[in-house]
């Protein structure tokens, strides 16, 4: 039997709808679920039950070796490089030859400038000899000017009485004349003595100190240590032409070694208190597995440019006989003792001045100040930190968290 067109039209319609009825029907007398309740997230935290109390801090710098005393030693002379006897590395004493340059041209110029003294000194001889000379021949000639000045009388004399001619009275005069410019050459000479005598002095003076400064070049041939050292460097080896200022080796003083550690501007009022008060701030490092013992001796004048606080100069007080110049190495400064501090791992610090204390199953913040690290008996470093909120048998967290926030619910081993 077939389906009229009309009915074949509606069939779908009224399939569709007693489906939607149904679903209706289903969803209306379905059973209700009751809601699902949203509880609070409670961290599970590790925590410590502090005390205040009165410890010494430490502080943890990140220092290098050096030392106020450096010589960079550099040629005096020109000259041919011969030994170097001072090894890099090597430990010196005072006055010990490192360099040791050739020696025979200055040796040579020595040689010139002890003639030119000689040769000086034997015209000062020659000199006063002369001088005795002239005043012994100066009563001979004054002498024979008074011999000459009679001459001329008697001339004179036999003119007058037309016993003499004119020729002979001209001839003693002009003997007489001669004797008496013979006279006064040597009276000149023995008065110019003394300014003659001056001349050579200044003379032989500036040759003497030409020949002392050659000998000096002559002893600078010899490069010595000016105090006892390490050396760090040696410029030259043996056939090198060095000329005057080329640098030779490098020596620092191995007693006078210090450590320069940037010390924060957060521990700077305390340690400046520390050294008003003459109060020994002894430090502690290691270098090759080797003890240091230091003591903060001074601060820098000079802040660094780069950074927050100025520079502590440590003094090495023992261990550094082997620390090279310019090494790296941690220095844990004690300081002075802080009151009411407590001791708590790193990982208790949130920040720089922030701890969590437990109130009532939440997370409390409490602004803390940071006085320093501090070692326990374990030999665990731990920060010490300081507040008056904290008080006696209050717990702490110690647990990092990511989300740490006031208020946070958490639970310990004690809940």
């Amino acid at each position: 039997m077939s389906l009229s067109p009309l009915v074949r039209r509606i069939l779908p319609l009224l399939i569709l709808a007693a489906g939607v009825i149904g679903f209706l029907i289903l969803r209306a007398t379905a059973p209700e679920s009751p809601p699902m309740a949203v509880g609070e997230r409670v961290w599970r935290v590790n925590t410590e039950t502090v005390t205040p109390a009165t410890l010494a801090p430490s502080l943890s710098l990140y220092g290098h070796v050096t030392t106020p005393r450096t010589a960079n030693l550099r040629a005096a002379v020109e000259a041919d490089v011969l030994e170097t006897p001072g090894e890099e590395g090597r430990r010196v004493e005072a006055g010990q030859v490192l360099v040791r340059l050739d020696d025979r041209e200055i040796g040579l110029l020595v040689t010139q400038r002890e003639a030119d003294v000689a040769d000086i000194r034997a015209q000062i001889s020659a000199e006063r000899l002369r001088n005795a000379r002239d005043r012994e021949a100066l009563k001979h000639d004054e002498a024979l000017l008074e011999i000459a000045w009679r001459n001329v009388e008697r001339a004179q004399d036999l003119f007058a009485r037309k016993l003499g001619s004119q020729s002979a009275l001209d001839e003693a005069r002009r003997a007489h004349e001669q004797q008496a410019l013979a006279v006064n050459a040597r009276r000149l000479a023995l008065e110019d003595f003394q300014a003659r005598l001056a001349q050579l002095e200044a003379r032989a003076r500036r040759a003497e100190a030409l020949l002392e400064d050659a000998r000096l070049d002559l002893e600078r041939t010899r490069v010595r240590a000016p105090f006892a050292g390490r050396v760090s460097r040696l410029a030259v080896a043996p056939g090198d032409r060095v000329r005057i200022g080329d640098p030779l080796a490098t020596l620092f003083d191995a007693d006078a070694l210090e450590v320069r550690a940037r010390i924060p501007a957060l521990y700077l009022p305390v340690v400046r208190r520390g050294l008003d008060a003459g109060e020994p701030l002894s430090a502690r490092g290691e270098i090759d597995g080797e003890h240091v013992v230091l003591e903060l001796s001074r601060l820098a004048g000079e802040a660094p440019a780069t950074g927050a606080g100025v520079e502590g100069l440590f003094r090495i007080t023992e261990g550094g006989e082997h620390a090279p110049l310019g090494r790296f190495l941690t220095v844990h400064l004690r300081l002075p003792e802080a009151a009411d501090v407590v001791a708590l791992p790193f990982e208790a610090l949130y920040g720089i001045d922030r701890v969590y204390r437990i109130e009532e199953g939440r997370m409390r913040a409490i602004t803390v100040e940071r006085r320093g690290e501090w070692l326990d008996d374990n030999g665990r470093e731990r920060v010490l930190v300081y507040s008056p909120e904290i008080r006696d048998g209050d717990r702490l967290v110690t647990t990092r968290l990511p989300n740490a926030l006031d208020g946070l619910r958490v639970e310990t081993d004690w809940d």
